[in-house]
């Protein structure tokens, strides 16, 4: 694993191997080391199957197959859609509802990648993990009919038959805490890449929303005193 001890030691590291184009990259807050994580790359319905409130379900079975699992689910959603669409469509918008499907995002770039390792989990290492093409060629999924959000965050979907990734120590590259707000304030400032840009939907206005609760009473405390200032005035 390569730890860059510096924003430009990260941008270094990374910049090598984007060069060679052969890399899909995905950003994650924290390494998941711990149990029952062991550090793989997983999708977000697999992750169900590890709580430990499921005890009744062993991912290492032999018989565990999350993709039979994803059919039925997939069975249940179209009762709650009237139109009918595919499968890869229904699973695309069931993941940017904030669902749970066996797809893994991915970007294409990235700067992108390091937005979203350094987009929460202040207090722990984040990392970017980099996957070659070749290697997921048979799981890639292109999003259907991409909207603003997938279009901007240049994503691309792996679907792993086995519900995750696990990834290789020379293909993660860790980015360190004390380095999340300097990077973001690098992407920002000199890629044009913010929460504004990477969640530019009504979504990501409602996510950003929840971070700005104090902005919003001093915005409050701000009109009230303007209020008294004019009733004053009068």
């Amino acid at each position: 694993m390569h730890k860059p001890r510096t924003v430009d030691g990260i941008l270094k590291k990374i910049k090598e191997k984007a060069a060679t184009r052969e890399y899909l990259y995905r950003g994650e807050p924290e390494h998941y080391q711990e149990k029952p994580y062991y550090g793989k790359v997983s999708s977000n319905f697999y992750r169900i199957f590890l709580d430990d409130r499921n005890r009744n379900f062993d991912v290492n079975a032999e018989y565990f197959n999350i993709e039979e699992l994803q059919t039925a689910v997939l069975s249940v959603s179209k009762q709650f859609s009237r139109k009918p669409i595919s499968e890869l469509e229904r699973l695309s918008e069931i993941q940017y509802y904030g669902g749970k499907t066996n797809l893994i995002d991915f970007t294409r770039d990235y700067l992108i990648a390091l937005f979203m390792a350094c987009d929460g989990s202040p207090d722990e290492d984040g990392r970017i993990i980099l996957q070659k093409k070749k290697l997921m060629e048979p799981y890639i999924q292109e999003p259907y009919e991409p909207i603003n959000r997938v279009i901007a965050q240049k994503s691309v979907f792996v679907r792993h038959p086995d519900g995750f990734i696990q990834p290789n120590d020379d293909d993660i590259i860790n980015i360190r805490s004390d380095l999340k707000q300097s990077m973001l304030i690098h992407l920002r400032y000199s890629h044009d890449i913010s929460v504004e840009t990477i969640y530019n939907d009504i979504q990501g206005f409602v996510k950003d929303q929840k971070n700005h609760t104090q902005f919003y009473k001093t915005i409050y405390e701000g009109l009230v005193q303007k209020q008294k200032g004019d009733t004053g005035n009068g």
